[in-house]
């Protein structure tokens, strides 16, 4: 198999044997790739600084098998992310590294990425940019929920009734409080998902705890890293530290 420079993002990498890296690509028109960058870490490689995560590139492989070999790589953008904006990207690849299987290509996720690396880049809010990106994550790999109609009975959604959501039995009507295991949404914060634009904070929160219980079935039981990660930097500074911690400005995990 021979793949010509094609675009990509840099999911992951990590070290391999004494020089080399071995590098996790979402390619638009071959899905997830592993690529073994040969020599990528001698101090004078070609490629050096360029394979890093969340950098858009265009790249080419060949090979067989799981991995390929890494035989070219071009520049083409560069997101400049920190703080929590930083901390979001992380988590969006750790989702398409977990639930998309590799050589299965996702072209419309892959455009999804891309939109939301350059949305943080503009500034937008994560905790408002990433419900999206969940949205059409769930919806490529075959994990999608209906928002706008209920599972139970057909019926449209409505902006001003109140809905429970399972992951098991889908979106009905609240005819009472939650259970444990059930997210309660009102109607305009769904339908805010399917138009792609929220009315009220309590609207984005609310979907914020529809996608992450509509994702967590799919991510067995070990945890994502780059949560993980940011509840840790948030109880550090809750512990009242003077040393510096990420700058959450919704106070919030993904």
């Amino acid at each position: 198999m021979r793949v010509d420079l094609t675009p990509c993002v840099i999911l992951h990498r990590r070290a391999w044997r004494d020089t080399s890296l071995i590098v996790e690509a979402f390619s638009r028109e071959h899905g997830r790739v592993a690529l073994i960058a040969k020599g990528a870490r001698r101090p004078k490689a070609r490629w050096r600084g360029l394979l890093e995560p969340l950098a858009g590139l265009q790249l080419a492989w060949s090979g067989r098998g799981e991995m390929y070999s890494l035989t070219d790589a071009e520049p083409v953008q560069r997101h400049v992310l920190d703080g929590n904006a930083l901390m979001a990207a992380f988590y969006a690849s750790e989702l398409v590294m977990r639930l998309t299987a590799r050589d299965d290509p996702h072209p419309p996720l892959y455009d999804s990425l891309e939109a939301l690396l350059d949305a943080l880049g503009q500034g937008a809010p994560s905790i408002l940019a990433l419900r999206f990106f969940e949205r059409d994550l769930l919806d490529e790999v075959g994990y999608g929920i209906a928002l706008d109609t209920t599972t139970d009975t057909g019926e449209a959604v409505e902006a001003e009734r109140a809905y429970l959501y399972h992951p098991d039995a889908g979106l009905r009507r609240a005819s009472g409080p939650a259970r444990a295991d059930e997210v309660r949404i009102e109607g305009s914060a769904l339908i805010g998902l399917v138009n792609g634009r929220f009315g009220h904070r309590e609207d984005i929160r609310a979907a914020r705890d529809l996608m992450r219980a509509a994702i967590a079935p799919h991510l067995g039981n070990r945890p994502l890293k780059s949560v993980q990660t940011l509840q840790a930097m948030q109880q550090f500074r809750a512990a009242g530290s003077s040393e510096p911690a990420l700058n959450t400005s919704s106070g919030e995990s993904p």
